[in-house]
């Protein structure tokens, strides 16, 4: 009886194995594969602007401004926009609602103008102000024709 038992451990420990093979072999693929949107196989002449050893990533910046890109950067300054909420909050405490705001960025990534959007419940001009001088030096990728973009985002603030 020990020849069947060895044999079915033999299968057992060779469909382990395979098992761990085929994720090792799974997740390879998937670190290296190029990050979709890009334009075929122009990615790896752009990889040696980096020095060549840079591989691509999620710390890899954005060669250009697109909408997912602008609500990356502007999450990572909402605490830019609580900031001048907070102090505006302070003089008026029943103050809330939603900020939005039309933010032009240039074709270098510069934002050239902020401005209030119609669809905005939050009418406070020290906040406006606040946000809009903030966001003069906030920088984003340049735009793919070199041309400036003007695109919203809220901001619910309560």
């Amino acid at each position: 009886m020990t020849t069947p038992r060895a044999s079915s451990n033999s299968w057992t420990l060779l469909a382990v194995a395979v098992s761990a093979l085929t994720m090792t072999a799974c997740k390879k693929s998937a670190d290296t594969k190029a990050p979709d949107g890009g334009g075929g196989g122009d990615e790896v002449s752009h990889a040696g602007d980096n020095g060549g050893d840079a591989s691509p990533g999620d710390d890899a910046a954005p060669e250009f401004l697109t909408v997912d890109v602008f609500e990356e950067v502007l999450d990572k300054h909402k605490g830019d926009v609580s900031d001048c909420y907070a102090t505006a909050k302070e003089a008026k405490a029943d103050l809330a609602g939603k900020l939005v705001l039309d933010f032009t960025v240039d074709g270098t990534g510069k934002v050239s103008e902020v401005k209030v959007d119609p669809a905005s419940t939050l009418k406070d001009d020290g906040v406006n102000a606040c946000v809009s001088d903030k966001a003069k030096g906030w920088s984003f990728p340049k735009t793919r024709d070199g041309q400036s973009m003007t695109l919203p985002y809220s901001f619910n603030l309560s």
